[in-house]
């Protein structure tokens, strides 16, 4: 009642909710047809004095349900809208203490507001909350304005432009709006009863699957909480313990009174990046094919009230000593994020400035002598590596994040970490490059597209030129008939002169560029002069190019679907709001991030006995306990106090082969005896086949096919054949029909999303390229004589986002990036969750000369997103 009698005292704003509307008074007849469940104070509190409410919550809905209604029915600029806003912001600070001494974890109503999509049209505009689009299948959007910019009654679709393309009538295209509100989840205590949001319990069902009980009830039962899926538990490498003890003792030495910090390597592949049609046709043998590199995922934890936050991401590109030239040897830092979670706040900065300080003297160490960087901060309503920043974090202007950049290689030279670092004109100009060849070859790079646009408008220069040569020999055949020295014949030497030297001039004009390079060359020159700022490359060692050891990576590779690349861990982020857009959701979302990494490497065709742990294929699965599996020797011995059901192929019944290995060991040959006796099963055509095991997966490939509950995933043998299917197939190489059950669909899934994959990072960099020329052209117009800053919007490296319902996310749009606007922008993350709450501005302060934290830093690091 308190509460609600705070609302009536809100005067003006409390005035128009006080008694139900009245739509014939307010000569508002449509008002039930908008609002079909009004609501407001006087019906409140006749509910509450008569006790129809029977528990909290109920009152909460009916509070937020009045609030609701205003905002749905009013214009925003209307005076009872802001009215609502007010009595929605009292109510906010007045419910949450009432509610949690009840025994609840808030009274807000937490949303998830929609996300940015991405328009299919010109592929570099941007569907916002709230926007109207028009929509294909619920996969192809398009905005207002490029639909219907496109001519006919048509649409051409299809995601691989070098297949053929389908075409949609646009009657077939449904108008939507971009507005729908997801509500966060509920948990009810087993106990007591009482419901509460999952987030602000942190509860997953993965971890805790006996259910979910509330703090209040545990501590008057004593009952413990632990989470196993920490970040602690995650398997480490040599390389994320150089970087996690430079860091902890940074913070150490300064005592911050931070939380312990953690990082780990969760991703690391051998990878190749294919050099583009142009440059092979251009320089044939003079440029390989390939370049191969090991990616590598690293991410930063900090343990905040008990709970481990992801604050930091970095995927980066080693190219090693058997990779030629001119990659041979060198790095590339190719996507940066964060978010402003590190505690305390003030180090910040200077916490990431020793994560990458760290990594270029890991690199140095192993025999790297480059590293690259691209600086430019992200375009509109892009998300790098983690989905939905703080809508109070600041994207810096490109110089500001550049002086970032340049704070922390100073620090790197001073702490002779690196010996140099120059611009990208700087350093070509001083190695003397003058081929394009000569250039580093990266993938996902803004200098391989450069090339290939290079190249294609050379082709043109050059088929054009041809053209007027051919045109000009023509015109000179029929010119042959006109006497020399006539009028006609002196007016056209003279335009023919005066063509000569107009273009003799241009060719002549001064430039600092190689003048022993080819026209290629020229235009790479020109384009290093106008973004040159933006590039850095570092030098690790004095001297490059006289390390003849190999480079030999300590640390082994480590497979990880969820990491390997950005796209796979924003995809699943989006789907299930994994937001990180306040500290309460990043606690949960890393909670859930951490329980993935955990689980994501356990083969669903191969399982762990609860009593001896040795992995089987064959189980005897409890039907009354969670997660309760024994194997064929354990049922046997121990037995269990509820009823077993044999579960399985029927692969290692009997089989004691497991017995005397490693845990590891026992997990890949069952793996191998699986895929073997699935291959052999499905090419035997022997019906007396003598292996034991042909015929029982024989059996089980034939259930699979007449079993009607496969679809639904209710049959434990369908679920257990089908991922052993996936993983055949994700290794199967056979091009020609391969037999096994599934193999050719789920290889034609895997494709499409490969491709899929591909085409968001080119539509990404297509948006990171065209915001650059937006923030150069004005650059150059302003003074046509400065070098301009402009460059690719790779936060640092990218941080992109694709439209919802795409996998791989990268949500379009591009921004302009005026020099005129404050230096710092807001980014289009979502708008606040009513009621919800994050950790104020991003104010990120970099250690200062003296290892102390100076008010110079902190003012110029206020506003700075963390990248």
């Amino acid at each position: 009642m308190p509460t609600l009698e705070k609302l009536y005292r809100q005067n003006p704003e409390s005035l128009p909710f006080q008694q139900p509307v009245d739509p014939k008074t307010l000569q508002i007849p449509d008002y039930f047809d908008i609002v079909r469940q009004p609501m407001d104070l006087s019906t409140i509190k006749h509910k509450l004095d008569t006790g129809v409410y029977q528990n909290p919550w109920q009152y909460v809905d009916d509070v937020w349900l009045m609030l609701e209604n205003a905002w749905l029915y009013n214009r925003k600029t209307s005076r009872v809208y802001k009215y609502c806003s007010k009595l929605a912001e009292v109510f906010e600070t007045e419910i949450d203490p009432v509610m949690q001494m009840l025994g609840y974890c808030c009274g807000h109503k937490f949303v998830f507001h929609p996300q940015v999509l991405c328009c299919y049209g010109k592929q570099l505009c941007i569907i916002p909350c709230d926007a109207v689009y028009w929509s294909y299948q619920n996969r192809y959007h398009f905005c207002e304005k490029c639909f219907n910019e496109i001519e006919g009654d048509s649409v051409t679709l299809g995601d691989d432009p070098t297949q053929s393309q389908t075409t949609i009538k646009k009657e077939n295209f449904v108008k939507l709006k971009n507005d729908t509100l997801d509500i966060e989840l509920f948990v009810d205590c087993l106990e007591c009863g009482r419901k509460l949001h999952v987030i602000c319990v942190l509860h997953n069902e993965v971890i805790w699957p006996e259910g979910f009980i509330c703090d209040g009830c545990r501590k008057s039962k004593g009952i413990k909480k632990e989470n196993k899926c920490n970040a602690k538990k995650l398997p480490s490498s040599k390389l994320g313990i150089h970087l996690e003890s430079r860091v902890n003792k940074f913070l150490k030495c300064r005592n911050t009174g931070a939380g312990e910090v953690t990082i780990r390597v969760l991703a690391s592949s051998e990878k190749t990046v294919e050099v583009k049609s142009g440059m092979r046709n251009r320089f044939g043998d003079d440029l390989p094919e390939t370049f191969p590199y090991r990616a590598k995922a690293l991410f930063a934890f900090e343990e905040i009230d008990g709970t481990d936050v992801c604050f930091f991401g970095m995927h980066v590109q080693e190219y090693g000593s058997e990779c030629l030239r001119p990659n041979q040897r060198r790095v590339y830092i190719s996507y940066l994020d964060s978010v402003h979670f590190f505690q305390p706040r003030a180090y910040r900065t200077a916490v990431y400035h020793e994560i990458l300080i760290g990594y270029l003297d890991y690199c140095k160490l192993l025999g790297y002598e480059w590293a690259h960087i691209w600086a430019w901060p992200p375009s509109e309503g892009d998300d790098y590596i983690f989905h939905c920043h703080p809508p109070e974090q600041k994207i810096p202007k490109p110089k500001r994040l550049q002086d970032w950049y340049r704070k922390m290689l100073d620090k790197s030279v001073t702490d002779k970490v690196v010996v140099d670092f120059k611009d990208i004109l700087k350093s070509a100009m001083d190695d003397g490059i003058t081929c394009a060849t000569e250039l580093p070859y990266f993938e996902g790079d803004f200098w391989p597209n450069v090339l290939e646009e290079s190249i294609k408008e050379l082709d043109q220069e050059e088929e054009e030129r041809q053209k007027a040569a051919e045109k000009a020999a023509a015109a000179s055949a029929g010119e042959e008939s006109v006497p020399i020295g006539s009028k006609k014949s002196q007016k056209k030497c003279k335009k023919n002169n005066k063509s000569k030297s107009s273009s003799n001039r241009k060719n002549n004009k001064k430039t600092n560029f190689p003048q022993q390079g080819n026209d290629l060359s020229q235009k790479i020159f020109s384009t290093m002069e106008k973004h040159k700022e933006v590039f850095f490359v570092i030098r690790l060692v004095p001297n490059p190019g006289q390390n003849q050891e190999p480079i030999q990576d300590p640390d082994p590779l480590v497979s990880c679907d969820l990491m390997d690349g950005r796209d796979a861990f924003l995809t699943l982020a989006r789907e299930k709001h994994y937001e990180f857009s306040s500290l309460r959701r990043a606690k949960y979302s890393t909670m859930c991030m951490l329980c993935e990494l955990h689980n994501q490497g356990q083969d669903r065709f191969v399982y762990t006995c609860n009593e001896c742990k040795h992995h089987v294929e064959t189980r005897y699965h409890c039907t009354v306990c969670d997660d309760y599996d024994l194997c064929s020797n354990c049922y046997r011995k121990i037995g269990h106090n509820h009823k077993l059901e044999k579960w399985g192929l029927e692969l290692d019944v009997d089989s004691n082969s497991g017995a005397s290995r490693n845990p590891q060991e026992a997990r890949r040959l069952s793996i191998q005896r699986c895929l073997q006796s699935l291959v052999h099963a499905c090419q035997c055509k022997d019906a007396n086949c003598r292996l034991p095991s042909c015929q029982k997966m024989k059996r089980v490939v034939q259930h699979t096919k007449v079993c009607k509950r496969k679809t639904n995933g209710e049959c434990p043998i369908c679920k257990q054949l089908i991922a052993l299917c996936c993983y055949h197939a994700k290794h199967c190489h056979q091009e020609q029909k391969c037999l096994v059950p599934f193999c050719l669909n789920i290889k034609h899934k895997l494709k499409q999303q490969q491709l899929q994959h591909r085409l968001q990072q080119a539509q990404l960099l297509r948006r990171r390229m065209a915001t650059m020329q937006q923030v150069t052209a004005p650059n150059q117009a302003m003074n046509p004589q400065a070098s301009t800053t402009g460059a690719n919007p790779i936060q640092h490296g990218a941080r992109s986002q694709q439209a919802t319902g795409v996998a791989a996310q990268q949500p379009g749009g591009k921004r302009q990036l005026d020099s005129a606007e404050d230096d710092c922008i807001q980014p289009p993350s979502k708008k606040k969750s009513k009621g919800e709450t994050s950790s104020g501005g991003d104010k990120q302060v970099p250690e200062g000369a003296e290892g102390e934290v100076t008010k110079e830093d902190v003012g110029d690091e206020s506003q700075l997103q963390d990248f």
